[in-house]
């Protein structure tokens, strides 16, 4: 059996035609893929294969993924749903539109009690919200590593390893509420969404109007997950 460098030097060995086809041959393979993926693409391709193992750069900070060291390699973890917490066959029902995934689960029961949407009427601010400071239609983030300690209610939804809706999200969630149990409360929600300054738009699940209450107000809070 040969060597690899025995290998290496019958290589070089070989006539200059050849080598000149083995290496023509390499470079047809390799213009081929780069034609087929898109140079763009392929240059991304060729990036993955160097890139390392123990790089955890390129795992996003959300529920859905988690760093396992234990091995010396970064990995994701797998996608699960918890049937006894979240309404799991109704993952279809409603569009995320927080970004976290393509639909939302939601909890099968409030939280145990109200909960204020800040501890105190001011604005809500990078890294908890989307952007600085009272802007209508921002929203609280999705990212359950960031603290929540000012923000009770969805400090809670984090606790179950969720968030809270969107309006948008909780709007979808009043209008299906029949396939999410049905069990909510002839009262005010709670989504994630900013008013301004002092407010945040709640849904009221009476007649499903929504409207917009001061932060400190304690409301009830039923939450969802990105999926």
């Amino acid at each position: 059996m040969q060597s690899s460098m025995q290998k290496l030097k019958s290589f070089f060995l070989r006539p200059r035609s050849k080598k000149t086809k083995i290496i023509s041959g390499v470079a047809v393979v390799v213009i081929s893929l780069a034609i087929v993926f898109g140079w763009h693409r392929f240059g991304a391709f060729a990036q993955s294969v160097v890139d390392s193992f123990t790089d955890s750069s390129k795992i996003a900070a959300t529920w859905q993924a988690t760093v396992d060291t234990g091995a010396g390699e970064v990995k994701a973890a797998q996608k699960t749903c918890d049937a006894f917490t979240w309404y799991c066959a109704q993952s279809t029902v409603c569009a995320d539109t927080l970004g976290d995934g393509t639909y939302i689960i939601v909890a099968q029961a409030d939280a145990p009690a109200t909960k204020t949407w800040k501890n105190a009427n001011t604005n809500c601010d990078k890294p908890q919200c989307g952007a600085d400071g009272g802007q209508d239609g921002d929203n609280l983030k999705a990212d359950n590593t960031l603290s929540f300690t000012s923000y009770p209610a969805r400090d809670y939804c984090k606790s179950i390893g969720g968030r809270l809706p969107t309006k948008t999200e909780l709007n979808c969630i009043y209008t299906n509420r029949a396939t999410f149990g049905n069990n909510f409360a002839s009262s005010n929600y709670w989504s994630s969404t900013e008013y301004s300054t002092t407010s945040a738009w709640y849904q009221y699940f009476s007649t499903g109007g929504q409207g917009y209450s001061n932060k400190t107000s304690s409301l009830y809070v039923r939450c969802v997950r990105g999926w």
